[in-house]
């Protein structure tokens, strides 16, 4: 498409814009800031303009070796993919003795200053209005009521319900007129609806998923190769894990170039260059490049995986964008824990979703959670936990929003305008959608890709526990963290609710929680009041309930063949340990009372457990 500024352009601009091959789906500009017809705003500036008064994303933006109020490059290569989201007219950069910086020519026809220092750059707007973590823990001690009147809330109707049958219980006359004014036939084509709808979601996951360990066919239309970046974020992990990791990264097909793999370290681990010269040798000239990163914790960061990632992905940053030149858009990092098992497609999987979408760019592409690695060490109680938390991601409800889980891949370019991985927070997955959420003003940004990566489970219960508090301690700290969003920061209202009710409606989150607490109270009280009073129970209402029965005995053989069906399929190209023949049976007949458990012992004590932590002591340490 034609563009003004492209017409009085200077001739060496005209021939670096005619040599640039064309991209994939560019969209056509109506002007020099426009998109879609609609006017966009120049990109601010990434330096602070007063440190002091910024938070603490806006003041670990500010670059060294740049002078306060300069504007630093905001012109990526191919940021935009032809539209025209830059400055107009970039400012040369000069360094603090003045100097000028070297002048570049970006995808759109633009000159964009870059800087020669070795940093980190992206946009501005990346920061602005992303607190972290150490800004929402003020809101810590407003948790527990705000959670109590929630509570509140949920069990007053069955509160009102419960007064009022033991104040002056109900008549069978009064029950039966109740009854009555169910039609039948509504009632009926409900749950043939309901049952049709468990098929239904079935039947799709098992087509999405069919085939998703060979190689996927890439448009034809589509761009140059990606490059592919794995970060392994490792502490004191065995070398046999690593290296099975590591290989499994190697032994990726079907790709158009060899992924680059990055051991990214902790300094506090004594370990990990003996495991990394190990890794070396057996990767190098099956990999592209095979990287390491020492992090060094700072102050105010988090021991952890968040702190460890963001310092890898920064410097993969500074290596490709600001020494190589490449695009941050066509740069995918993947990142994967130290006991991963890549499926020889899955970055190929990531690829071919990247190229089929309108705009991949910025979209968090995610696989089925998967932990049956070694599921034949764990006990029947964490078994089935696993079994139900793997079985709820990889079939997931069609409608709802679905969440990353440890391993997932976005664009680098992404990474950059979310101010990559936030060094203060324990649950670097959602927290990391969620800004996702807020960056795209609160679009659904998980895209689900049918290859899976295997990994390990906690097999001791007392462990197993430890981590479902740490997992439910990012559900609390995350709720804060929206409180600090709404509270400190200049965020719509409609982009902020957007992205609260993506976590509220999250699966483990602290109100989905609260939620299934108050479920489990009336699922209890049902039950109780139908065996007190069985004997009086109309015949309509013994039929209810029979088709309530014949739905949870349907869901329940569902997910069984569903699980059958994966574990004698996709999941034989894993080095899987399997049950024996007594626990699977076990676990088939017991899956109902296992389920109550788990729903108490591996989610809501530990967020109740979480939540006093939060409010009466602070902040709780990283198990690592």
């Amino acid at each position: 498409a034609g563009r003004p500024d492209a017409d009085n352009a200077s001739a060496p601009r005209a021939r670096a814009v005619a040599a640039l091959a064309p991209r994939r789906r560019a969209m056509a500009c109506a002007g020099p800031l426009s998109a879609g017809g609609r006017e966009m705003e120049e990109a601010p500036l990434l330096v602070s303009r007063d440190p002091e008064t910024q938070g603490a994303s806006d003041a670990g933006c500010r670059r060294p070796g740049l002078a306060v109020g300069a504007a630093p490059w905001v012109g990526f290569p191919g940021f935009g993919r032809g539209v025209r989201n830059v400055a107009p007219n970039p400012v040369a950069i000069t360094d603090e003795e003045g100097s000028p910086e070297k002048v570049l020519v970006n995808d759109n026809g633009v000159e964009a200053s870059r800087p020669r220092a070795a940093a980190a750059v992206r946009p501005r707007f990346a920061c602005r209005g992303m607190p972290w973590q150490s800004q929402a823990r003020r809101y810590y001690p407003w948790l527990l009521p705000l959670c109590a009147l929630q509570l509140a809330t949920m069990w007053a109707p069955i509160l009102a319900v419960v007064h009022r049958q033991l104040v002056k219980p109900w008549s069978a006359a009064t029950w039966e007129r109740l009854l009555e004014a169910i039609p039948m036939p509504l009632a009926f084509a409900c749950w043939v609806l309901a049952l049709g709808g468990v098929v239904f979601n079935y039947v799709y996951h098992f087509l999405r998923l069919r085939g998703s360990d060979c190689a996927p066919e890439l448009p034809s239309d589509c761009g140059g190769p990606l490059t592919h970046v794995v970060i392994v974020c490792s502490y004191r992990e065995p070398t046999e894990v690593l290296m099975r990791t590591f290989a499994s990264i190697a032994d990726q097909r079907s790709l158009r170039r060899s992924p680059i793999a990055v051991f990214a370290a902790e300094e506090r681990d004594p370990t990990w260059r003996a495991s990394f010269k190990q890794v070396q040798q057996e990767c190098t000239g099956r990999l592209e490049h095979v990287w390491s990163t020492e992090h060094s914790l700072a102050a105010g960061e988090t021991a952890g995986k968040s702190a460890n990632e963001n310092w890898a992905a920064r410097e993969v940053y500074r290596k490709l964008v600001d020494e190589q030149g490449m695009d941050p858009f066509e740069i995918m990092v993947t990142i994967v824990d130290a006991d991963s098992i890549l499926s020889t497609t899955y970055l190929a999987h990531v690829e071919a979703s990247f190229w089929q979408q309108p705009d991949g760019r910025r979209l968090v592409f995610s696989g089925p959670l998967n932990v049956y690695r070694n599921f034949s060490e764990a006990g029947l109680l964490v078994q089935s936990m696993e079994l139900a938390r793997c079985h709820q991601d990889t079939f997931y409800n069609l409608f709802q929003v679905p969440h990353p889980f440890s391993n997932y891949s976005l664009t680098l370019g992404l990474a950059a305008e979310i101010d990559f991985w936030t060094p203060d927070v324990m649950p670097e997955d959602i927290h990391t959608a969620n800004k996702v959420i807020l960056n795209t003003f609160g679009s659904r940004v998980t895209m689900t890709i049918p290859s899976i990566i295997c990994n390990d489970l906690v097999s001791s219960l007392p462990d197993r526990y430890l981590q479902a508090k740490r997992h439910q301690w990012g559900s609390v700290t995350e709720f804060a963290w929206m409180i600090a969003l709404f509270s400190n920061t200049d965020t719509r209202f409609q982009t902020w609710w957007a992205a609260f009710v993506a976590e509220c409606s999250r699966v483990g989150s602290l109100i989905g929680t609260l939620g299934c607490l108050t479920v489990l109270i009336g699922e209890v009280a049902f039950c109780v009041f139908v065996a007190w009073h069985r004997a009086a129970i109309p015949e309509r209402g013994v039929v209810l309930l029979r088709m309530l029965a014949l739905y949870c005995a349907w869901t329940w053989l569902w997910f069984w063949v569903a699980e059958i069906t994966l574990w004698q399929t996709l999941l034989r190209q894993f080095p899987i340990q399997r049950p024996s023949l007594l626990q699977w049976c076990l676990l088939v007949l017991l899956t109902p009372s296992l389920h109550v458990a788990n729903r108490i012992v591996f989610l809501i004590v530990p967020t109740m457990h979480a939540l006093v932590h939060a409010v009466f002591v602070g902040e709780l340490a990283y198990v690592c």
